[in-house]
């Protein structure tokens, strides 16, 4: 079974972002290779769908690949076992998502999934506070679970499951939605998508502003595109 990761950063010098330092600790600590099957795309300007459908289409050798943001956090040394077990029931594996979703404005995974209250919610995620510090997690719900969303700073793919129904990542989205469309086509093409318990801490303040150009001009993209889901 082989593993790869994958990460896209618009840094020159990878060993900059808080995903490498990760990984090289975890490798330090416990004798693991995980930086030598780590692949870090530099000065990305590519929309993420794009980069990692290239990756994928120059790296057919994968079994499996781990997608995740340059600035995560890895805390869990056993994250790759973690992942080739939840492999066996899940195609796309996440950290944290949702049941159910419902498409509307404002087009953010937990919400269209019913938000903390709806009871459709699952995973947690780790992040880092403002003084990029500190840490919180938030808990969504229970994990190991299957979800219909999942968030796409973290997401592992069984890349033959993937070839075999034909799916890629949504290449129609800059940075906003391509996960969340990316995950509606998965449903649509049969994978199954859950979540895992891995430990992680995500150095994102996420959405400030619901009126940003990028999201509002995303989100009216992505509910024309998924009108009919």
């Amino acid at each position: 079974m082989i593993f790869g990761i994958a990460s896209c950063t618009q840094l020159a010098d990878y060993k900059q972002t808080l995903l490498y330092k990760s990984l090289a600790k975890i490798d330090q600590n416990s004798n693991l290779t995980l930086v030598d099957n780590t692949h870090f795309i530099t000065q990305n300007k590519l929309g993420l769908g794009k980069a990692y459908n290239k990756f994928l289409y120059d790296n057919p050798f994968y079994d499996y690949v781990l997608f995740v943001h340059d600035d995560m956090w890895i805390d869990d040394a056993g994250f790759i076992s973690k992942l080739q077990e939840a492999h066996k029931e899940y195609d796309l594996i996440g950290l944290a998502g949702g049941l159910n979703p419902v498409l509307k404005a404002p087009a953010l995974w937990h919400l269209m999934c019913g938000g903390f209250q709806g009871g459709s919610l699952r995973g947690f995620a780790g992040h880092y506070l403002p003084d990029g510090k500190t840490t919180s997690i938030t808990n969504f719900g229970p994990s190991p679970a299957r979800v219909a969303l999942i968030d796409g700073a973290f997401m592992s793919l069984n890349v033959k499951r993937a070839v075999e129904v034909g799916w890629k990542f949504n290449e129609n989205y800059t940075f906003h939605h391509y996960d969340l469309s990316s995950c509606l086509d998965a449903n649509k093409k049969k994978l199954k998508l859950g979540v895992v318990p891995i430990l992680t801490y995500h150095n994102s303040p996420g959405l400030r502003d619901m009126n940003d150009k990028t999201f509002t001009e995303n989100q009216a993209k992505f509910l024309k595109e998924y009108a009919s889901y």
